[in-house]
């Protein structure tokens, strides 16, 4: 809020804001202004278009994809259009949604519909750090932690007048309508590499990966050893463990069980099963994973992108119904392609990595963007 004094009045205001409007914002909480929805609406009148749960509400307010399955003969929570859809599992993957169809969906995604805002500055509102770090505040449960709906209808912020909600709302789709296409642009550069692999990989010599690479089973350290303080080494133990085919620091262990080294490729091994990434530095790694040290002349990188490219392998060798999982000597005797040019097909595929790292970024960097004025368009 931005104070101004005028006649020794302090006025509720953002700190930035259009010039043609002047008026003080309103403070409101969210049951002043939106309902939690209970009426429900038969499964069997849903598709995969229409049926959200949290499994297809993707993390950090990037929409939704199509749901696998759909629950039969069952009511489930209706939503419609221009409701706002919070995944309330994990709040802090940021699962939420504005929709743009009739449908419905799981309990534990809860339905807000705004009665007397826009429902778009609404949204706005709700798809904000601010918001998501206050239902984690309130948030009940360790390792699934669920929002609590009563503390957030307590949730507090401001409100204009209508017209300025409106310019601001459409600030804001342009804004996301350019994050959209960049990812799109993203996507089709994926396309793009998958289709220059499957060209470069395709009728060659195959070769087991023990014959390139020791392999190192992780085993998981006493969990009383797991810190978020830089203690001992980053811990890798699955997917959520790698960031666009990198492993990043996220928990610590001072107990360290296998080690793997820079420079190593890390595979997960429990569901999902098949994830590769470059590990950059010193790790302990837990057992949903294993460490791939390569032993060859064949380039490291070279067996990263064979080992991507030929991941939907993985789904014909991984064990298991709920949750499927592979072992050691699935990964020795996993077999890869040798091309004639190694060297030349690395370089090749490591030009595409970059330009979509850079693609990458700059989707980073419009997320940044929105971030900040949403910090500083808002009370």
């Amino acid at each position: 809020m931005t104070t101004m004094a005028i006649d020794k009045k302090v006025l509720n205001v953002p700190h930035l804001r259009f010039p043609e409007f002047t008026e003080e914002w309103v403070n409101v909480s969210l049951k002043d202004v939106a309902d939690f929805q209970k009426e429900r609406i038969s499964s069997g009148l849903l598709d995969e278009s229409t049926y959200i749960s949290t499994e297809n509400i993707l993390q950090n307010f990037q929409g939704v994809q199509s749901a696998i399955s759909i629950p039969a003969n069952t009511n489930v929570i209706a939503y419609k259009k221009n409701d706002i859809l919070l995944s309330n599992i994990r709040p802090y993957l940021k699962k939420v949604w504005f929709s743009d169809r009739i449908g419905g969906c799981s309990a534990d995604v809860f339905v807000l519909r705004s009665k007397t805002c826009e429902p778009e500055f609404l949204y706005n509102v709700i798809a904000s750090d601010k918001f998501i770090n206050y239902v984690m505040s309130g948030a009940k449960g360790v390792k699934m932690p669920r929002g609590d709906k009563n503390q957030m209808g307590s949730f507090s912020f401001s409100i204009p007048a209508v017209a300025e909600q409106r310019k601001i709302s459409r600030l804001f789709q342009l804004l996301d309508e350019r994050i959209a296409t960049q990812n799109k642009i993203i996507e089709d550069l994926k396309k793009l590499k998958s289709a220059i692999s499957q060209i470069i990989f395709r009728n060659t010599t195959l070769v087991k990966i023990q014959n390139l690479c020791e392999v190192i089973m992780g085993q998981s350290p006493s969990s009383s050893s797991y810190n978020s303080n830089n203690d001992g080494l980053p811990l890798i133990q699955g997917n959520l463990d790698i960031l666009d085919g990198i492993t990043i620091s996220r928990i610590y262990t001072n107990e360290p069980t296998k080690i793997s080294l820079q420079k190593d490729l890390i595979l997960t091994v429990r569901a999902p099963v098949g994830i590769v990434a470059e590990n950059k530095m010193k790790v302990c790694i837990g057992r949903g994973v294993c460490a791939l040290r390569n032993k060859s002349v064949i380039p490291t990188m070279y067996i990263y992108y064979a080992l991507d490219y030929f991941s939907y392998k993985w789904k014909q060798i991984e064990q298991g119904s709920t949750f499927t999982s592979i072992n050691g000597d699935d990964v020795k005797n996993f077999t890869i392609p040798l091309v004639g040019d190694v060297e030349y097909s690395c370089a090749f595929l490591s030009k595409v990595d970059a330009l979509i790292k850079c693609s990458i970024d700059l989707h980073s960097n419009y997320i940044k963007q929105k971030q900040y004025l949403l910090s500083q368009l808002f009370i």
